[in-house]
């Protein structure tokens, strides 16, 4: 199966695809209405909002020295802290609102070194484990489960793309043995534009669908690929390399890739109806 991920409304109705992925809520802090369309699912940023860190910085998540999780750290855009009660209350509001399939983007704590806010503190010392990796886990899978009882359709968490055991766990806080009771699939971002080299993109993708099965869950893998500075044959490439592990590719889109997407997965299915 093939889809595009855009935040751009006419682009997610474009039938590019078998459904589009529509970002809502987006890590600038921006959201768009939804889509009531039972082909697009509602790309959610969770924790990631550069707005709200830049206009309220007491709420981003906070390492041991001081650093704040803002724009301008490794993500690329400003996080707030996963255990700030009134920020969480309000997405699990918004999500409820959404009709069908649900995305949940910047998902868990933005580092292994976040959060030690005095919040997160005061918790994790009143907290029956003394391991802050399995505290953390704790408060992203809580949230995921809070999620799930508001989502009427699919639900399908991003994770950092790094299958190596255990490290899921001590960057972001994300069990997905644990999620795997709340969610119907994990979508692992693969982007590089241009994909001059692609062998790191099949190692990945290998690496969680044998974590997937090993789990012995339901849980389905996307595996999203960029469609920016490239052909369409290149492109058609690297989606190859990924197929066998994924049950589904989701293409990174905007208005300037939309024909190469295009193009790709037109090539894709032409050469899947070639017998032998």
């Amino acid at each position: 199966m093939y889809a595009v991920l855009t935040d751009d409304p006419d682009l997610a109705r474009a039938g590019i695809g078998d459904r589009s992925y529509h970002f809502v809520e987006y890590v600038d802090g921006s959201r768009n209405e939804p889509i009531e369309d039972p082909n697009v699912v509602h790309s959610v940023a969770c924790w990631g909002d550069t707005e709200t860190v830049e206009a309220e910085p007491d709420r981003a998540a906070v390492a041991a020295d001081g650093t704040r999780a803002t724009a301008t750290g490794e993500g690329g855009w400003g996080t707030v802290c996963p255990t700030d009660p009134d920020y969480r209350d309000g997405v699990l509001e918004r999500i409820e609102e959404l009709e069908g399939d649900v995305r949940l983007t910047t998902l868990g704590f933005p580092g292994e070194a976040y959060c030690q806010c005095k919040r997160c503190d005061r918790r994790f010392a009143d907290a029956e484990s003394d391991d802050r990796t399995a505290w953390r886990t704790t408060v992203v899978t809580d949230f995921v489960a809070a999620v799930a009882r508001r989502v009427d359709g699919d639900l399908l968490a991003t994770a950092y793309p790094d299958p190596y055991p255990g490290q899921l766990e001590q960057r972001a806080g994300i069990d997905l043995a644990a999620l795997s009771a709340f969610v119907d699939g994990v979508l692992v971002p693969l982007c590089s534009p241009g994909y001059e080299t692609s062998y790191w993109v099949e190692s990945i993708a290998r690496g969680f669908d044998a974590t997937l099965r090993e789990l012995e869950t339901d849980v389905e893998l996307a595996i999203q690929l960029s469609g920016a500075r490239i052909e369409p044959d290149r492109l058609a490439e690297v989606t190859r390399t990924v197929e066998p592990y994924a049950d589904e590719i989701v293409y990174g889109t905007y208005p300037d890739d939309a024909e190469t997407v295009r193009e790709t997965i037109e090539l894709l299915r032409e050469q899947a109806a070639v017998p032998g």
